[in-house]
C-alpha cells in the first residue's frame, strides 16, 4: 500500500529514486533511532535530531515540558520530520560527480500532545522499544514525577515519500580515460559487545533481549 502523492510529498527531482510504499518507508524509519524535525520558533527556522518511537502509522517524542521545539509543535500542530542512513560514499574520477548511496525518509504529520498516563506509558514505550526490542519490559517505568515533568507527542503520518540510492558510481565516457581512482566506500553501522555499567550489581547477567540485539548488528546494517 502507498502513500498518496500530493504536492507536499511527491519528489521533484531524482523521481526514479522514489518510493511511496509504506512498507518500505517503516522499515527506513524502523532502521533509524534517530530523526531531524523541522520547526518554527517566532518566524525563524530551526531544526533538531531527536529520538522517536514507531507504532503502525504513528510516531512519538518526548522531551521536557519546557523544551521549545515540542512547544512549538504543540503550536503549530503538524510537522515535517526526516531520517536518512548512509550506506556508501561514491568516489568518481570527476569532482563533479562524487555522491552517496542512501535509504531516506520526509514524513509529514499532524502532532498531538498525550496528556493521559496511560497514553504518554504507550508513547514512551514505543520510543524505548524502538531503541532495542523489549527494553520496556527490562527497565523501571516512569514515576508520576516523571511523567509530570515529560511531554509526550504523538505524530500521525499523513503523507511520506523514500528516496533510495542504490547504484555504482557514475562518470562521463571522457572520464573513463583519466588515471584517478573511481569506487565505492560501503558503510555501515555497527554494535560492539555490550559493555556493563561500572555500578552494575554483581550477578547481573546481559539480558536476552541485548544479546539478540548485539547479535543483528555486530556485522552491520
Amino acid at each position: 500500500m502507498n502513500y498518496a502523492q500530493t504536492d507536499q510529498n511527491k519528489l521533484k527531482r531524482g523521481r526514479k529514486k522514489a518510493s511511496y510504499d509504506k512498507d518500505v518507508i517503516n522499515s527506513i524509519l524502523d532502521s533509524n533511532e534517530l530523526c531531524t524535525i523541522a520547526f518554527n520558533i517566532a518566524g525563524k527556522a530551526y531544526v533538531q535530531p531527536i529520538n522517536y518511537g514507531r507504532s503502525g502509522n504513528r510516531l512519538y517524542l518526548h522531551g521536557s515540558v519546557k523544551n521549545r521545539m515540542t512547544t512549538a509543535l504543540i503550536e503549530s500542530a503538524e510537522v515535517c520530520l526526516s531520517v536518512i542512513h548512509l550506506d556508501a560514499m561514491k568516489l568518481t574520477r570527476s569532482a563533479y560527480n562524487h555522491s552517496v548511496n542512501y535509504r531516506s525518509v520526509v514524513v509529514f504529520g499532524k502532532v498531538r500532545e498525550l496528556t493521559e498516563k496511560k497514553d504518554k506509558l504507550i508513547g514512551l514505550k514505543s520510543i524505548i522499544n524502538h531503541f532495542v526490542a523489549d527494553r520496556w519490559e527490562h527497565c523501571r517505568e516512569p514515576d508520576d514525577k516523571e511523567l509530570k515533568v515529560t511531554r509526550v507527542l504523538e505524530i500521525t503520518i499523513e503523507s511520506a515519500s523514500a528516496k533510495i540510492a542504490d547504484n555504482p558510481p557514475e562518470d562521463k565516457k571522457e572520464d573513463y580515460e583519466l588515471d584517478f581512482w573511481s569506487g565505492t566506500l560501503p558503510i555501515r553501522t555497527v554494535c560492539d559487545y555490550p559493555i556493563a555499567d561500572k555500578n552494575l550489581k554483581d550477578g547481573i547477567k546481559i539480558p536476552d533481549h541485548i544479546i539478540d540485539f548485539y547479535e543483528k548488528r555486530k556485522n552491520g546494517f
